[in-house]
């Protein structure tokens, strides 16, 4: 298990370059550290799943049931199977974690918490080195990339989800205070926010902002180190010309909201895509490549927008008080996590960073590692 949980977190480290493209769309390498985890331990997975459904309530079991409907009926009336695989792309990562935080002792989940703490520091070296010796990498254009000018991408590709990756470590990072030597802590906080500020990704910034004023009370010196360390770098990076390094840049910002529009009114001609939505993952514009496995862009880049879209009012008025009620659960177990999560929700209104697949794994088995109550074990 240690040397399974160890594979995953240092595939999770190479981000997109374990990124696998396929007609149908693009695969993970660390997906089949899943797969195989789940069959090694296929019994164990059964039974949590049985187990799971069979305390979940009504609501619950009403939204999942809405969630299925959608994905089949719009796979059968479209016979596209996008939003098939991306589905079953999430309930893999889910359904993962939450075995894991059922099955697995408390001395494994810290394990695979520190891996995972680990990968996330291999990716802000990545993004550092990235920045010093290739601080140019337009020429991913031709690969379905942004062309980035002097912005920290990583191995993530992308400054956007590498930054909040790093704002979801450096949270990580401070649950270890009592176990880890200030020292280290103070300095790995300070490079972890020196690269969030490299990436120049204003939606990180504005999570990481929420999340400093979080955790302020708690940590009041990792705090005032972070936001000096971010704000310091900011200042000394280079500013060439540029529209990814100007922070002042709107383009971005438009097109996004542009999308969205189009989306919603897309969504208004039909009631029942009103009241039920579209189907999780499912879009209502074209695909914008003949390679499907290079159009990133596909939905809504709001992540309330994206589940209306996909669940309709029905839908997503039975998912919010779930959402709320997780954060609350995990803020009882750890206040830092839960609010790094908030500081997701906020990244996502401008990224729709929530299901962005490394993104998603990172969160969902960073929550998977909180120990569990004696009641739940029962």
């Amino acid at each position: 298990m240690k040397l399974l949980l160890g594979l995953l977190t240092f595939l999770l480290a190479l981000g997109q370059l374990q990124r696998i493209a396929f007609p149908w769309g693009a695969q993970y390498a660390h997906e089949l550290i899943l797969i195989f985890l789940l069959f090694n331990k296929r019994q164990i997975y059964i039974r949590t799943l049985l187990k799971t459904w069979k305390k979940t309530t009504l609501y619950t079991k009403l939204l999942i049931a809405l969630v299925i409907g959608g994905v089949l009926l719009n796979w059968i009336a479209s016979g596209e199977s996008r939003a098939l695989l991306l589905s079953f792309r999430a309930f893999l990562y889910a359904s993962t974690a939450w075995a894991i935080y059922l099955s697995l002792t408390n001395r494994q989940k810290q394990q695979l918490r520190l891996f995972l703490l680990a990968s996330g520091i291999a990716m802000a070296a990545t993004g550092i080195l990235q920045y010093i010796f290739l601080p140019d990498v337009r020429f991913l254009q031709v690969l379905g990339w942004d062309d980035h000018y002097y912005r920290a991408i990583g191995s993530m590709l992308d400054p956007n989800y590498l930054g909040i990756l790093l704002l979801l470590t450096l949270a990580n990072l401070w649950t270890w205070t009592k176990k880890v030597p200030a020292k280290l802590v103070f300095v790995l906080t300070a490079m972890l926010s020196a690269t969030i500020a490299a990436t120049l990704s204003r939606a990180t910034y504005l999570a990481t902002a929420v999340f400093f004023a979080t955790q302020f009370l708690t940590y009041k010196k990792l705090v005032v180190l972070a936001t000096i360390s971010l704000a310091l770098t900011l200042v000394l990076l280079p500013k060439p010309t540029g529209e990814g390094v100007n922070l002042m840049r709107t383009s971005s910002i438009t097109s996004r909201i542009a999308n969205d529009q189009a989306i919603l009114q897309s969504e208004q001609a039909n009631p029942m895509r009103i009241l039920f939505g579209n189907g999780l993952f499912t879009t209502t514009r074209l695909i914008s490549t003949a390679d499907k496995s290079r159009d990133h862009g596909l939905q809504a880049n709001n992540i309330f927008v994206f589940l209306y879209q996909s669940l309709g009012v029905v839908g997503s008025i039975l998912l919010l008080p779930l959402l709320v009620r997780g954060i609350k659960i995990i803020y009882q177990k750890e206040p830092a996590i839960a609010f790094a999560l908030v500081g997701i929700f906020v990244h996502a209104q401008f990224n729709n960073s929530f299901f962005e697949p490394i993104v998603f794994s990172y969160w969902v088995f960073t929550v998977a590692t909180l120990k569990k109550p004696r009641a739940e074990t029962k």
